[in-house]
């Protein structure tokens, strides 16, 4: 199930998985780093690095692709390794942030079948999802919010089914350089079979190391018995 959700779901500036409405910029390069470990409640464990270059066509478009490659360890059985699903994704800037209005920007996101499907590092289709998000700065917060919709292929297994995405989060600048993260964030679940659908809090902290260098540090923990127990993730993100 983590192999699924961690390929399908396009992430947004670290650590937050709720898209923000942030753009590069034009002819801006960045690339994120992070490497996450999630531990379900029947023992199992899944770890997952991921590359994300970025870079921005103009002012307000930006290309990414997301490379993630996943290991997985059961409480009972083998392990396995490799690249999981890689995401395509070009965001736009709708509109920028006024005294009024929030900024709004809508995502694409194309989900590969990069991934070995019988290793379960991959679905074996391709998905496409269409996100809005919205962000607004209130003093020293920044607040976003999604919501998208993911056409998931079924062709692999006919019990998936397409899913809505949403989430809210926050950033709090509590000194010079230094944000705490909170988010909620959740999806309706993919196995048509399931009533419960996974949710998850997160909390973190971000510090910019300087202009250029972003570090994080986070906790997730699941909500319901559908989302992972725990999790924890480091990352960076640098703007060259």
């Amino acid at each position: 199930m983590f192999l699924f959700v961690a390929a399908s779901n396009a992430f947004a500036y670290r650590p937050f998985a709720t898209e923000d409405a942030g753009v590069a910029g034009e002819d801006v390069a960045q690339v994120e780093v992070s490497l996450d470990r999630l531990e379900w409640k029947n023992g199992d464990d899944d770890f997952m690095f991921m590359v994300v270059p970025i870079y921005g066509v103009t002012e307000r478009l930006e290309v990414s692709a997301e490379l993630p490659y996943l290991w997985h360890e059961p409480d009972t059985g083998d392990s396995e390794s490799g690249v999981g699903d890689m995401n395509l994704v070009a965001k736009y800037l709708l509109s920028g942030e006024d005294g009024t209005h929030p900024a709004l920007a809508a995502k694409v996101v194309i989900k590969t079948a990069s991934g070995d499907y019988k290793k379960g590092l991959g679905t074996g289709d391709e998905d496409l999802s269409l996100v809005l998000a919205a962000t607004k700065t209130v003093e020293k917060w920044r607040l976003h919010g999604q919501l998208g919709y993911t056409f998931v292929g079924d062709d692999k297994d006919s019990n998936l089914r397409d899913i809505i995405l949403y989430g809210v989060a926050a950033d709090y600048e509590v000194q010079k350089d230094l944000y705490l993260a909170i988010e909620v964030a959740g999806n309706k679940h993919s196995d048509r079979t399931e009533n419960t659908d996974p949710l998850n809090l997160l909390i973190g902290v971000i510090f910019n190391a300087s202009d250029k260098v972003a570090v994080d540090v986070s906790f997730k923990e699941g909500l319901n018995n559908e989302s992972p127990d725990w999790g924890f993730g480091v990352g960076a993100s640098i703007t060259f």
